[in-house]
């Protein structure tokens, strides 16, 4: 008996004639999986890993040297975290990600992680909820998610992939998940902010909380970094952006009323060399984010205006940079796509122009229109002269 299927078990087990005793049962950690097809991809990867085993000690009964051993996932994560992700300016959504990647392959050796086995995970993670047991604290009680969306499951696919690659050549020939494609996604339906929503909503803001939506939408600011923003990066006409996501420091014209926003803003003596230190204090930049996103939120309430994607409402990256870029293309047309994207420091221009340019201009409602037999001019047909005779 090597390979086989063990009761309330998720994984396919082996049995290591020669190994100690205690380590002659025990699971090969590859899912079983749920098709016939995942069964039988899962059941190659399982009979893969029991030959390993089984070579192992056979060559450690017979005295025979032993091949260089390839680390855990969980080991060469540690490295790739403290000598990569430690340097990447989305650090910290990389290593939420990691957490789940450590519970999935953590024990699993870095030649052991085949594609049809990174498949099969994706296939299980895409479909399988996420319960806290005490969601909100201690004393919190149960909350079930909703399984993550294949977006999510495609960043996360994208950091496995990146790590596995930093293993070449040392500890794998290649990375098996090299070309793998993505899961199909949907794009979330988003929309710009009309300006009687933007009115409303600066009216029930705080002039701190004003200038930052102002720096959003005047001057394409992600949110990140104007939290980010110091008193030395103004420049009167101009803003410093200092260190973007993109790793490229660019410079931003600032708006008259920006400007005045700006001016309004009082300085913390304690904390000056920050425009918005109170937006600073939690420990996390992602604690900053959801702290300032709490607030939008509330003004939202207090305006009657939507807050949120669940209801189609009204975010902060979409409402800024979404909705000033595409105020900025419809009032220069197509020749001013150069000048946003330097403002909203975009690397490539088809983002600025597939994601952030309204896609529901008044050009295109004149455009369909022109297809109704009403819009469009009758043909003129000559009519023949009778002739006399």
């Amino acid at each position: 008996m090597s390979v086989y299927k063990r009761a309330h078990s998720k994984y396919w087990w082996m049995y290591v004639e020669g190994a100690p005793k205690r380590k002659r049962w025990r699971s090969t950690k590859i899912p079983i999986g749920f098709t016939a097809a995942d069964r039988k991809a899962s059941r190659a990867d399982a009979d893969q890993v029991y030959h390993r085993a089984a070579s192992h000690v056979g060559k450690v009964l017979q005295g025979l040297p032993l091949e260089k051993d390839i680390p855990t996932f969980d080991t060469f994560a540690t490295w790739y975290d403290a000598h990569h992700i430690a340097h990447h300016k989305g650090a910290e959504r990389e290593r939420e990600i990691l957490k789940h990647l450590r519970a999935a392959f953590g024990d699993v050796t870095l030649d052991a992680l085949t594609r049809a086995r990174v498949i099969a995970w994706r296939t299980a993670r895409r479909a399988t909820p996420t319960v806290v047991p005490h969601f909100g604290g201690p004393k919190g009680g149960a909350h079930t998610f909703p399984a993550p969306s294949a977006r999510t499951v495609n960043r996360e696919v994208d950091l496995l992939q990146q790590i596995l690659a930093a293993a070449v050549p040392e500890h794998l020939p290649a990375s098996p998940l090299a070309g793998l494609p993505h899961l199909e996604i949907v794009a979330p339906t988003r929309r710009m902010m009309s300006d009687a929503e933007e009115r409303k909503i600066l009216a029930a803001l705080t002039p701190v909380d004003r200038a930052i939506v102002l720096a959003g939408l005047d001057g394409l600011v992600r949110l990140s970094d104007i939290l980010d923003l110091q008193r030395a990066d103004d420049h009167g006409a101009t803003l410093d952006i200092r260190d973007p996501k993109n790793g490229h420091a660019h410079t931003v014209p600032v708006s008259k009323r920006l400007r005045r926003a700006l001016d309004a803003v009082p300085v913390d003596e304690d904390h000056s060399t920050w425009y918005f230190p109170d937006r600073r204090r939690a420990a996390t930049d992602r604690d900053r984010r959801n702290g300032f996103a709490k607030a939008l939120q509330r003004a939202c309430a207090a305006a009657r205006v939507p807050y949120g994607r669940a209801v189609r409402g009204i975010t902060f990256h979409w409402a800024t940079r979404r909705t000033g870029a595409t105020r900025m293309v419809r009032a220069g047309g197509e020749k001013a796509i150069a000048v946003v994207q330097r403002i909203g420091n975009w690397k490539d221009p088809s983002v600025l122009i597939g994601i952030y340019q309204d896609t529901t201009t008044a050009e295109m409602r004149a455009a369909v229109e022109t297809v109704s037999a009403k819009a469009r001019a009758p043909l003129r047909v000559a009519s023949k002269k009778r002739r006399v005779g």
